[in-house]
């Protein structure tokens, strides 16, 4: 096997740690810190960092260096709005083609929902949930909304992971929903299925809130 680069183990140490949620969001990487403790350049630190932010897991700010992100409330609200209107779109256009195919794929992923619940991944929750709401964006047949639709859910994927509270009686009652959005899909239910896809929102949104347990300061996972 490969060895792992300085590039690569950095910028995989300070992933897990956003998405474990072991670093708070704000909290600034300095890089002359992180390469004092891993023995190397800032080079590759800065290329970890780079990569990182374009995946939207950091800001790098001018003069000031790089912080782990931490979306406003206001960003939080427009990302959903957009994501709901997406949504609305894709259900209006696709939902005559939500066959037998569509459901097999919806009832595997919310499966893997449900495993990655039981084993409290939350990262691997939030990317088979995913993976749930492409499939009725897929059915569109609109390539550009599948983009969009891609790029708002890995934004929320982040809010989720950083600020979401992930226990029983919220991703119980989140499994128990998209189970009756296949069942609104079986029927030929699409007013039902959007209505209760934009109840779905709003509760993910205001479940939204900063966990800030088990935090740690990022020189102490090297």
């Amino acid at each position: 096997m490969r060895k792992e680069t300085v590039e690569q183990k950095v910028y995989h140490v300070i992933k897990r740690a956003i998405l474990n949620r072991q670093m708070a969001p704000g909290n600034q990487l300095f890089e002359s810190a992180i390469a004092e403790k891993v023995k190397a350049s800032r080079t590759p630190i800065r290329s970890a960092i780079t990569k990182l932010e374009s995946e939207g897991l950091v800001n790098v700010v001018p003069n000031k260096g790089a912080f782990i992100v931490q979306p406003t409330i206001e960003e939080m609200e427009q990302a959903f709005e957009m994501r709901q209107n997406l949504e609305e779109m894709a259900i209006q256009k696709g939902f005559s083609h939500l066959g037998t195919k569509e459901i097999d794929q919806l009832k595997h992923f919310l499966h893997e929902m449900r495993k990655a619940y039981n084993k409290r991944e939350i990262a691997l929750y939030q990317e088979k949930n995913n993976a749930f709401h492409l499939v009725l964006a897929k059915a569109n047949g609109n390539r550009y909304l599948v983009e969009f639709m891609e790029k708002i859910l890995n934004r929320i994927t982040i809010y989720m992971v950083l600020y979401d509270v992930f226990n029983d009686d919220n991703e119980e009652q989140d499994l128990r929903e998209h189970e009756e959005m296949i069942q609104h899909i079986e029927r030929g239910e699409e007013k039902e299925l959007q209505t209760l896809l934009n109840r779905h929102l709003e509760v993910s949104l205001k479940k939204l809130q900063q966990d800030k347990v088990n935090y740690q300061s990022i020189t102490d996972l090297f």
